[in-house]
C-alpha cells in the first residue's frame, strides 16, 4: 500500500500540481495523489458554475457581494465541483474567462479508512480541513477580482455571452446535477435587442423579445442545469429606480429564453435571492 504523504502542511503551503493537457483542470490541490485509486471517490454529482457579468460590477453593492460568496459557501459540499466564469461587453476586456476550476474531495469510507495507518490518516484528515478553508479563501479571492468595477460600457451582451459559456462548458459537463449562478443585472443591451429605452429601462415583450433571440439564433444548452440569479436591476449608484412591473416582463422573458435553452430557472433575485439555492 502507498503511503500518505501530507499534501499541505497549512493552507499558505500548498503545492500547485503538475498539469497536462491531457489531465483535467483543477485549481485546488489534491489530498488524494498518494492514496490508493480504489479508495479515492470520484464524485461527480454535482458541479456548480458561477458566471459573473463584469459589465455590470460597478452596479454591485457589498451586500449583493457578500450575499453571493456566502450563497456559494454554503452550497459547497464534499466532492463538488465547481467554476467561476466571468464576460464583459466586448467594448472592454469582453471575452469570457474561466477564472477558477476546482474540487473538493470527499473523505475515505470507514471501510477503507481501517486500511490506512492512523498517523497517515490523521494527516489525510488535516489535508482535507485545510483543503476546504483553501477553496472557500480561493473563491473569495477570485469573486472579488470579477467584481472589480470597469469603466462604464453602453453594451450589456448578455445573451451571446450565455449561449457561449452554455455551449462550450456546460454542454460538457458530466457532472449529474449542474447549477449555475448567474450574478449580474439580465438587462440585455446588444445590437439586436436592448431593455432600455431613452436611457431607462423600459417594459419589454417577452415573447417578441425571445422571438427575437430565436431569429438571431441566440440560444443555448444549459444541459439541464438548474438556474439562479442574483442581481436583477441592479443599475450604478443605485440612485435609478427600475418598478417592480418592468422586472416581472423581464424575469417572464428569461424564464422562456432558459426553458428554451434547455434550462430551468429556479430562483430570479431582486436583486437577492430570498433563500439558499440548492
Amino acid at each position: 500500500m502507498k503511503k500518505l504523504i501530507p499534501v499541505f502542511a497549512c493552507a499558505l503551503t500548498f503545492i500547485s500540481q503538475t498539469t497536462f493537457a491531457s489531465v483535467e483542470r483543477n485549481d485546488i490541490p489534491s489530498c488524494m495523489q498518494s492514496v490508493d485509486n480504489e479508495y479515492v471517490i470520484d464524485n461527480r454529482e454535482r458541479e456548480l458554475f458561477v458566471i459573473v457579468d463584469r459589465s455590470m460590477s460597478s452596479s454591485l453593492n457589498a451586500s449583493v457581494m457578500k450575499e453571493s460568496y456566502q450563497q456559494i459557501i454554503r452550497f459547497i459540499q464534499p466532492g463538488d465541483r465547481v467554476q467561476i466564469i466571468h464576460f464583459s461587453s466586448l467594448q472592454q476586456d469582453g471575452y469570457t474567462n474561466v477564472s477558477f476550476k476546482g474540487k473538493t474531495e470527499v473523505p475515505l469510507l470507514s471501510s477503507h479508512r481501517a486500511e490506512i495507518k492512523k498517523s497517515h490518516l490523521k494527516k489525510l484528515d488535516q489535508c482535507l480541513q485545510n483543503q476546504k478553508i483553501y477553496f472557500s479563501n480561493h473563491i473569495g479571492k477570485e469573486l472579488k477580482e470579477s467584481f472589480q468595477p470597469q469603466k462604464a460600457t453602453s453594451h450589456s451582451e448578455i445573451v451571446s455571452s450565455l449561449q457561449d459559456i452554455s455551449n462550450s462548458i456546460l454542454k460538457n459537463s458530466t457532472a449529474k446535477r449542474k447549477i449555475v449562478l448567474i450574478i449580474s443585472d439580465m438587462l440585455e443591451n446588444s445590437e439586436f435587442t436592448s431593455f432600455y429605452a431613452s436611457g431607462s429601462v423600459k417594459t419589454i415583450k417577452p415573447n417578441s423579445e425571445l422571438q427575437t433571440v430565436i431569429d438571431n439564433e441566440q440560444l443555448s444548452d444549459f444541459n439541464g442545469a438548474d438556474i439562479y440569479v442574483i442581481g436583477t436591476g441592479l443599475l450604478p449608484g443605485g440612485k435609478n429606480y427600475v418598478s417592480s412591473h418592468k422586472i416581472s416582463k423581464i424575469e417572464k422573458f428569461w424564464q422562456l429564453y432558459f426553458s428554451k435553452s434547455n434550462g430551468q430557472l429556479r430562483a430570479f433575485g431582486k436583486p437577492m435571492l430570498l433563500s439558499q439555492f440548492k
